[in-house]
């Protein structure tokens, strides 16, 4: 089980690709599978946006710091 201090570490990238390998597990609550999907799909289309204006661009960067901080909430509680 990885540490919050280990998880807060990795970029969003590889949070993104342990909360898709936490929604393959067939085994896996239907529950987390859900949150797993979801975070991963905000994930996905945050990196969607295209040129983005600077205070695009700032709204975007303190969208991914609140995910960031929801992926590693969640992986804690997960792994």
């Amino acid at each position: 089980m990885p540490s919050a201090e280990k998880l807060e570490h990795k970029n969003l990238t590889e949070l993104a690709v342990l909360c898709g390998k936490v929604a393959a597990i067939p085994s896996a609550d239907k529950g987390i599978v859900e949150t797993a999907h979801a975070l991963r799909l905000e994930w996905v289309r945050l990196q969607q946006s295209l040129h983005p204006s600077l205070s695009e661009q700032q709204k975007i960067e303190a969208q991914q710091e609140s995910l960031k901080k929801r992926m590693v909430e969640f992986l804690v509680r997960t792994l």
